[in-house]
């Protein structure tokens, strides 16, 4: 039976402390070089839940626009949140003023547009999403396939986008309540 000495048994304290002093430093300094990366002190927080003051859905041609108060615009918006707050990716993929023209204008398109009222930032990784007010999120037509979300930053396009898990229940309310018959 070993019996270990007031020496050995500070010593071995001592060795555990330090590599606990290491191992919270490098955690310390992982979390500093993303919050300065991103200009986020909260860059860890997946959860997203702004209300938007109001959306613009063009559908085909079509354009209505709902009030932020509306029980219909606070569905839209607790399922894109339920996305963003879920698995997403940032991608360095831009849109374009073209882009943003053909979803404004084209007979072939569904676009989900949110405004808020005030800056937003998504939390993330990425340092982009910061600062938009508004979302744009292609429904049918061109990008809709790989589930995405712009943003417009001063009311133009900025830089990235995230691509999410599915905007499905999306597409199926705004089916479901009316608003929009998404025909891919």
């Amino acid at each position: 039976m070993a019996h270990l000495s007031d020496t050995s048994r500070g010593k071995t304290a001592s060795i555990l402390d330090f590599l606990v002093t290491i191992g919270a430093a490098a955690l310390f300094f992982v979390y500093l070089t993303l919050a300065i990366y991103t200009k986020d002190a909260r860059w860890f927080w997946p959860f997203y839940s702004a209300e938007p003051s109001y959306a613009v859905l063009r559908c085909y041609g079509s354009e209505v626009t709902l009030d932020g108060a509306w029980p219909e615009t606070k569905q839209i918006a607790t399922l894109v949140n339920g996305q963003i707050s879920g698995e997403k990716r940032w991608d360095e993929l831009n849109l374009t003023d073209l882009t943003y023209e053909y979803y404004q204008t084209s007979p072939l398109m569904v676009v989900l547009e949110l405004h808020y009222s005030e800056p937003q930032r998504i939390h993330s990784q990425s340092p982009f999403f910061s600062d938009f007010e508004t979302l744009m999120i292609p429904l049918d037509g061109r990008f809709s396939e790989t589930e995405i979300i712009f943003n417009l930053v001063n009311g133009k396009p900025a830089g990235g986008s995230f691509h999410v898990k599915s905007f499905d229940p999306l597409r199926e309310y705004l089916e479901s309540e009316g608003l929009c018959s998404i025909k891919s």
